[in-house]
């Protein structure tokens, strides 16, 4: 440490030893009575300034920055204890520094589990959550019927590392599929869902509405309602033979949890095949935080694409892939690959995070659903001020009758410690988004919960 960090440095290294001491010693019950409190038994110390980021993440106070955490709970620079009902960004699955997954990774290490290696020669760990991932969407078939089977969810890309770098795969996919089956149409449509989010490559920000001025005419981005089958129907029937793919995330968490019923998903199938275009499901919010892995499976419906990422490592290394059937197999090894892609160690961890939500299916089913209930009790107590209760399980939101109250609401749960997200900066917005890493127990639900209540009766 010495030769790298200078002394003001180690003295900021050395708060955080501290810090992580502190919430060792601490059982939850203790770190629940102290939520939104400083904590004196650190030592205060001087941290790096932001000034060096670009001005659009130069937000908040320095002193709410990350310091260190444990599960759902989380330490400032400031000293101030959160709770974090959004699991990081949205991809810590088991939160802070897992006893387990630390376990695993001190493991692997010692095991010589490299950290990458060359794309071209994928380690053991690498070919093995292909193979797993293959089993959990396909559960009832051996991996020799998938493999024969055209019409089964039996291609992995792994080779990918950030969901963005995946979806717009997914698109290349979609448009090869396109070109060699309808190439003498004149025009190529994708479609997609208002308030969606696939990433931030060029082409996926295209379908939320950016960069428009950019694109040829005879690329057509249409964007539906969702749930409105009319709508869906409308424009299938407009386009026909046109379009290439429907992009569609189950929950929407870019626009306020929003949570795609069963009928419109099913019809969307039912279109898709019809006019020989790709369903294809991004599970990268979805992927891992429900019981099944893949939440595409609560509809009964098979897609042309899955989209997999976020959660899949737990935070350890950003680790994305694609499942896809066979016969879309079009893409050249370089045309969708990311240097860190096929990594053998995030393979490794990826591989205990599917372990520990397979482990604990009946566990996760079961606080979602009390969640769940939860929110939607508070629904009935407070009819005047809130909506609905929107999404399902870990990805869920309270939608306010306006903006003014969801976002008094955030900020009265930011001061009282707890970390959440609102979505209230477009017109109509106005929701608080909660997505709990899986360990949540059933006691942080009440106190959630219990704080939310408090906060809403002085609203």
């Amino acid at each position: 440490m010495d030769k790298i960090f200078n002394q003001k440095d180690r003295d900021a290294i050395k708060t955080i030893r501290i810090a992580k001491r502190f919430l060792q010693q601490k059982k939850e019950k203790q770190l629940l009575e102290i939520i939104g409190k400083e904590i004196n038994a650190i030592p205060d110390a001087s941290y790096i300034e932001k000034k060096w980021f670009q001005k659009s993440y130069i937000i908040g106070n320095q002193k709410d920055d990350f310091l260190t955490g444990k599960g759902v709970f989380y330490i400032t620079e400031g000293r101030k204890l959160f709770l974090d009902a959004t699991a990081g960004h949205y991809q810590m699955t088991f939160g802070y520094n897992h006893p387990f997954l630390m376990k695993k990774l001190n493991e692997a290490l010692e095991m010589g589990v490299p950290w990458d290696c060359h794309s071209n020669i994928p380690g053991f760990f690498v070919k093995k959550l292909s193979e797993k991932i293959i089993q959990i969407c396909n559960p009832e078939s051996t991996l020799y019927q998938v493999q024969k089977n055209e019409n089964s969810l039996n291609t992995v890309l792994l080779g990918i590392a950030t969901g963005s770098v995946a979806c717009s795969s997914a698109m290349k996919i979609a448009l090869n599929y396109f070109k060699k089956n309808k190439g003498k149409q004149k025009k190529v449509v994708l479609i997609s869902l208002n308030g969606n989010y696939h990433g931030t490559d060029f082409l996926m920000q295209r379908l939320r509405g950016m960069w428009q001025w950019i694109f040829s005419e005879n690329l057509v981005f249409e964007t539906i309602e969702p749930n409105d089958i009319k709508m869906m129907r409308d424009v299938f029937k407009k386009h026909g033979e046109n379009i290439a793919g429907f992009f569609f995330e189950p929950v929407m968490m870019n626009r306020e949890a929003i949570l795609l019923n069963k009928d419109f998903v099913c019809e969307a199938r039912k279109l898709t095949e019809l006019v020989d275009a790709l369903l294809i499901v991004d599970e990268i919010q979805t992927g891992l935080w429900y019981p099944e892995i893949f939440m595409y499976k609560q509809f009964g419906i098979t897609p042309d694409i899955v989209i997999l990422g976020k959660g899949l490592t737990a935070g350890f290394h950003p680790l994305s892939c694609i499942v896809y059937k066979r016969k879309l197999d079009s893409l050249e090894q370089y045309d969708a690959i990311s240097t860190n892609g096929n990594a053998p160690l995030p393979s490794f961890m990826a591989l205990c995070c599917l372990y520990l939500v397979q482990k604990n299916a009946e566990k996760i089913k079961k606080i979602a659903n009390y969640y769940d209930e939860s929110l939607k009790q508070l629904v009935l107590e407070f009819p005047k001020i809130i909506i609905s209760k929107q999404g399902k399980g870990f990805l869920s939101g309270i939608k306010f009758k306006n903006q003014k109250i969801a976002l008094e609401f955030h900020r009265k749960c930011l001061e009282r410690g707890i970390w959440l997200r609102v979505h209230a900066y477009h017109e109509g917005h106005s929701t608080a988004l909660t997505k709990f890493a899986l360990v949540v127990s059933k006691d942080v639900i009440d106190f959630a919960i219990n704080e939310f209540r408090e906060i809403l009766k002085k609203i």
